[in-house]
């Protein structure tokens, strides 16, 4: 019994610390057989999940960049985004706008140092002409503190390489002129 020092009263615990991490305990594992019963039972191999952070990620057969290798069940994609804005990368190769994209084809790594951020894997390569050294670009909804060095520490490692940066505003610029046109467009689930 605890002592309710404003009224002086002994009231009874509702809650021990036991009971409540052992509630806790069966609460996480009711949620992790949950989400593994999801898994495995998902005949479908273009099944797009969210992942930890809520973010829809996965294959989307309708996508193929220019690689030699492409597997069989699409192109496997972080976000929603990401697979909108190469959609209208494909949009744009079929326009004649652009030669050629890949996704995520190359990492960037920052030499000396030791804590932190140390290698860089931008979205896109674009090539607008096979001529023209290609550039990169990068679709970030939120730019949280990990990505702006990231972003940082290329423009300091590797001046010479352009890296685009598509935004909140340049994103929703696209998606207001282009949704309606570019086939299986992603709008996210409310």
């Amino acid at each position: 019994m605890a002592l309710n020092t404003t009224t002086g009263i002994h009231m009874k615990r509702r809650w021990k610390q036991k009971d409540l991490r052992t509630l806790e305990k069966k609460r996480s594992k009711k949620k992790k057989a949950s989400r593994k019963k999801l898994l495995t039972t998902s005949d479908d191999s273009s099944t797009i999940m969210p992942n930890a952070k809520g973010i829809m990620c996965g294959y989307r057969q309708d996508i193929r960049d220019c690689k030699k290798k492409q597997s069989p069940k699409g192109l496997y994609l972080r976000s929603s985004w990401e697979a909108n804005y190469a959609r209208y990368l494909m949009f744009l190769m079929d326009k004649g706008n652009i030669q050629r994209w890949e996704y995520e084809p190359e990492t960037f790594w920052f030499e000396g140092i030791k804590r932190g951020v140390t290698s860089y894997l931008p979205d896109f390569k674009i090539w607008e002409t096979l001529e023209q050294d290609p550039y990169f670009v990068e679709v970030k909804g939120y730019m949280d503190s990990k990505s702006a060095t990231k972003l940082k520490r290329m423009a300091k490692y590797y001046p010479a390489i352009r890296v685009d940066l598509i935004d909140k505003h340049k994103y929703n610029e696209i998606k207001n002129k282009l949704s309606s046109i570019i086939p299986n467009w992603e709008y996210p689930s409310i």
